[in-house]
């Protein structure tokens, strides 16, 4: 197990090595051959990552939260600071603010993967140990981001489907919408965000 991992971080870091280098030579006029070619598309950010501009600030947050459908909303408020990283080829987002009484902490990466031609996501907080990871769509008429993915279910003990939206309504404010199972299986709308510029 430990040699697989060696291994496959020894893959990895040629892979990014390879990318960086391609970069280079491309920037200095240095011919490059196919493979190299695919490095560079792989490694440059296009118009797709621009869409995750509007994203980048500080927010304040309005959170409510239902525990199962029909329930009460737990409300709460948070703030958010988003900033691109790695040459503007990912957002890393930090979210601080308190859940049940309780301090939260939350913190996602997202970006654009040019080669699944999908958004792709990580997030962890303090509400758990796992790491949730999704992948997803940017509809620009309607100005709204579609993610699906899994998380770590502790009522299980398996992984749990999640699916959600993120829609702007102008370039100062959004809501995001978070969709799960119910215990019925039947999906319901387990988290609500607000999010509005911080001025």
């Amino acid at each position: 197990m430990k040699l697989r991992m060696l291994m496959g971080a020894a893959v990895m870091t040629a892979v990014v090595a390879g990318g960086a280098a391609a970069v280079s030579l491309q920037e200095r006029g240095k011919p490059v051959d196919a493979k190299m070619a695919k490095m560079i598309e792989y490694a440059t950010p296009g118009a797709a990552h621009k869409a995750l501009e509007p994203q980048v600030g500080k927010w304040n947050l309005k959170v409510k939260f239902f525990a199962a459908p029909g329930a009460p909303a737990e409300e709460s408020e948070a703030t958010s600071e988003v900033e691109w990283i790695m040459g503007n080829r990912y957002t890393h987002e930090e979210v601080n603010g308190s859940f049940m009484e309780q301090p939260f902490q939350g913190m996602g990466i997202s970006g654009y993967d040019n080669v699944q031609k999908k958004y792709v996501s990580t997030w962890i907080d303090t509400m758990g140990t796992g790491i949730m990871t999704s992948q997803g769509t940017y509809d620009a008429a309607s100005k709204t981001f579609t993610y699906n993915g899994e998380c770590t279910d502790p009522m299980t003990g398996k992984m749990g489907k999640h699916r959600s939206t993120q829609k702007w309504t102008d370039n100062d404010h959004w809501v995001m919408q978070m969709f799960g199972p119910g215990e019925d299986g039947k999906e319901f709308m387990a988290m609500e965000i607000a999010g509005a510029r911080a001025k």
